[in-house]
């Protein structure tokens, strides 16, 4: 394999970030640039994500999130064309409904949750309870529906993923 190459695999791995980690071995956590995160990848590509920004890594870095969010990705082509304002995490047949904001890049659908009056931490903390011991985890958003590994999620939200330091 040429040094190029070597470089593109590597270049590709890093701006997966934490999915790559998350797709070939379940859940999985991790910390990177004030982040801590707790999340997982469907073999299509489908992630979810919690996520938890430092607050004074984030003042000292705007392109730091302050606190917790979740961020759920799907490939376009299962949403067709679709940008919803919420996602269904079934967490063994219980969904709860998780408003959202779409944004669309060229392949994928970015879904994110950040805390609201509407769907705040105190309403998200029952879900993550839930996922926790799950054996049946799924993403329902528009018409898209995938299932998600269970693996290591136990292991993988056993910290309180929506706290921040």
């Amino acid at each position: 394999m040429s040094k190029r190459s070597i470089v593109m695999v590597a270049l590709g791995l890093a701006l997966q970030g934490p999915a790559a980690l998350a797709q070939s071995e379940g859940w999985g956590t991790g910390y990177q640039m004030g982040t801590s995160y707790a999340g997982v990848s469907g073999a299509d590509g489908t992630r979810l994500t919690f996520y938890c920004g430092d607050p004074a890594a984030a003042r000292a870095n705007p392109a730091i999130v302050s606190g917790p969010y979740l961020m759920a990705v799907l490939p376009k082509t299962q949403l067709k064309d679709a940008l919803p304002s919420a996602i269904e995490i079934v967490a063994d047949g219980k969904a709860t409904r998780v408003p959202v904001k779409a944004q669309a890049g060229m392949e994928e659908v970015e879904l994110t949750w950040t805390p609201s009056r509407d769907f705040g931490v105190s309403e998200m903390q029952p879900l993550v309870a839930s996922l926790r011991e799950a054996q049946r985890i799924e993403l329902r958003a528009a018409e898209a529906a995938v299932l998600l590994p269970t693996e290591g999620v136990a292991k993988a939200l056993a910290g309180n993923p929506l706290r921040c330091p």
